[in-house]
């Protein structure tokens, strides 16, 4: 069976704990994925007193950044009803996914796109004057949510519930590239493309590969980098979206 991905090395950068089942899909397509993760997301060992206020149905809204906001900041909680007194709001889709696999249904989820500005379009989030917000995410996360609502008349607080570190091996890296003859990378997310690059510097041989990413800001953070070969933007950053541009990408290539 002709598969569309078949021989292809591709070297997948997400997290490890989020990698399982875009690994499965290329192998299924024929691909060779090479995991390399060059950033970990880890818990928090205490939740903060702002997620805690929850309790005291302290927020009008309670809005989660991404499926892990989600799984780390629920996890405090042994009892979520505290969840259903409250407003919530999901940064895209899977981060829904994520909120109904604990039984929570979000108010408010953008039908198109993933990230913060497409949440901020949507009509209930406007105009909050006095209403105050909860914003659950990782540490060094984006501002552009909380001035927006802030400056539409909300008090923001943040939630805390996980952090970022990068991680791997700058000679692993060098070797899958030399022994692997690498095809095309991966990239989910603008920091993932900036561990990356922090992990070979000062090498520049990472920018000769074509690199398939998530959105069009990482597209476009990827060319402030220096990223001038063939940068192929996907639907979003989710699995199958990402696996689509693959094949596109391939397709275009054997025309």
């Amino acid at each position: 069976m002709n598969l569309p991905l078949t021989d292809i090395q591709v070297l997948v950068t997400r997290p490890a704990h989020q990698a399982g089942r875009f690994y499965e899909l290329l192998l299924a397509a024929g691909a060779k994925p090479q995991l390399f993760p060059v950033m970990a997301i880890e818990p928090i060992n205490q939740a903060p007193d702002s997620l805690l206020a929850i309790h005291q149905q302290a927020y009008d809204w309670v809005i989660f950044i991404s499926a892990n906001a989600v799984e780390y900041g629920l996890n405090f909680f042994h009892d979520l009803t505290c969840f259903k007194a409250t407003k919530l709001g999901a940064i895209g889709k899977q981060t829904a996914a994520s909120l109904n696999k604990y039984g929570l249904q979000p108010n408010l989820v953008p039908e198109q796109g993933f990230t913060s500005e497409d949440f901020l379009t949507l009509p209930p989030v406007q105009d909050l004057t006095g209403q105050q917000v909860l914003i659950v995410r990782g540490d060094a996360g984006r501002e552009v949510l909380a001035e927006t609502l802030s400056a539409r008349g909300a008090k923001v607080s943040y939630a805390t519930v996980y952090q970022r570190s990068v991680t791997g091996s700058a000679q692993t890296l060098k070797q899958l590239h030399d022994t692997h003859g690498l095809d095309i990378i991966c990239i989910t997310s603008s920091e993932i493309l900036r561990n990356l690059l922090q992990l070979l510097e000062p090498e520049t041989w990472i920018y000769q590969y074509p690199i398939v990413v998530g959105s069009e800001r990482i597209s476009f953070y990827a060319q402030q980098r220096g990223f001038k070969h063939k940068i192929i933007v996907a639907r979003s950053p989710a699995d199958d979206e990402m696996l689509a541009a693959l094949i596109q990408w391939q397709q275009d290539n054997q025309e």
